[in-house]
């Protein structure tokens, strides 16, 4: 009998052992493998401990409920665990973890911004993300009236008195705290297209003269057309010089982008009515540049303005399927449109 006991004990002994130090490694050493991806996983408001463990082992982040449910309550953590969405990662042990769902406000969010986006769809990406941001806190920001004053933004002191922040926020990928405010998303793409301009060797010193002649607004400016009109680096070298020798010869820049700028579409081509708003955008009816961006363009189109590429074109189109057309003359440029856009 003492013998029967004595294996029970030991078996229980043995097994309390096992027991603890599986708890011990999922709680502090566990730790996902290289090629583990992670998972975004959402806490509900209200949601108990044992509802998250659930979930959690639902998800294949945990794999044990009754050892998370302990480590929560030796931590004194169950009422810290807030509701939110989280970034999480198969393997992660429990202290890590639970580091990651009682700090709500410490997740990241992730924009990317396309190449050619104005102000308006960047705002509606940010507040997509990051639901904290309203309207007026983005409208207010991008006006560029609360960034002027910030030290180290120097780029933004050519920016006229009545024109925002349209063309100074670089596109990229970007990761922002979840509680990050207006003005930071705003401050990071303008800090982002400075680092990409000293990337690439380009200078803005205060009253920096482009090609063209054109002031670093005015080089933005016709960046941003290009990166509406076209897509590829080279069209977009193309276009830019046939917007120099446009300006040079005094013929009106004419592109479609500007005037969709205005009316909000973005057809290819615009309507003999469209062509006729009354904007100071539309450069259809008004010789040179418009007053600022029409768009935020990349590095291509910015490069493209700086380097154009010289040719003796003066027209071109873009087909439904995108490729683009040039003509030398306008009875060319005419042919072009009866063949490539009926």
């Amino acid at each position: 009998m003492l013998r029967t006991i004595g294996i029970f004990l030991g078996i229980v002994f043995v097994l309390g052992v096992v027991l603890a130090g599986g708890f011990v490694f999922d709680a502090f050493i566990a730790s996902p493998e290289e090629e583990a991806e992670s998972v975004m996983f959402e806490v509900k408001s209200g949601d108990s401990v044992s509802e998250i463990a659930e979930d959690l082992n639902r998800a294949g982040i945990i794999t044990s409920e009754l050892f998370f449910k302990i480590y929560v309550k030796l931590t004194g953590n169950a009422s810290n665990l807030q509701a939110g969405s989280f970034e999480l990662t198969s393997g992660m042990n429990f202290r890590t973890l639970v580091a990651e769902l009682t700090n709500a406000q410490a997740q990241e969010a992730e924009i990317t911004i396309p190449e050619g986006y104005t102000v308006k769809q960047i705002g509606e990406s940010v507040m997509e993300a990051l639901p904290e941001i309203e309207l007026a806190d983005w409208e207010a920001v991008v006006s560029g009236n609360d960034l002027r004053q910030i030290a180290g933004i120097e780029i933004l002191d050519g920016i006229p008195a009545d024109q925002g922040l349209e063309g100074y926020l670089f596109p990229d990928t970007y990761r922002f705290r979840a509680d990050a405010n207006a003005a930071t998303v705003a401050e990071t793409m303008i800090l982002t297209l400075k680092r990409r301009l000293a990337e690439n060797n380009i200078a803005i010193p205060r009253n920096s003269i482009f090609e063209g002649g054109l002031t670093f607004h005015e080089m933005l400016t016709m960046a941003s057309i290009v990166e509406r009109e076209v897509r590829d680096p080279e069209d977009m070298k193309l276009v830019a010089g046939i917007f120099y020798t446009r300006m040079k010869i005094g013929m009106a820049l004419q592109a479609d982008s500007t005037v969709n700028y205005v009316t909000g579409k973005s057809d290819t081509s615009i309507s003999q009515e469209d062509s006729r708003v009354n904007s100071p955008y539309n450069t259809y009816q008004n010789l040179g540049l418009p007053p600022g961006p029409i768009s935020n363009p990349g590095m291509n189109a910015i490069m493209a303005v700086l380097e154009p590429t010289d040719s003796d074109y003066l027209y071109f189109l873009t087909t439904p399927e995108g490729d683009v057309i040039y003509a030398s003359t306008f009875d060319e440029h005419i042919a072009n449109k009866y063949k490539y856009l009926k």
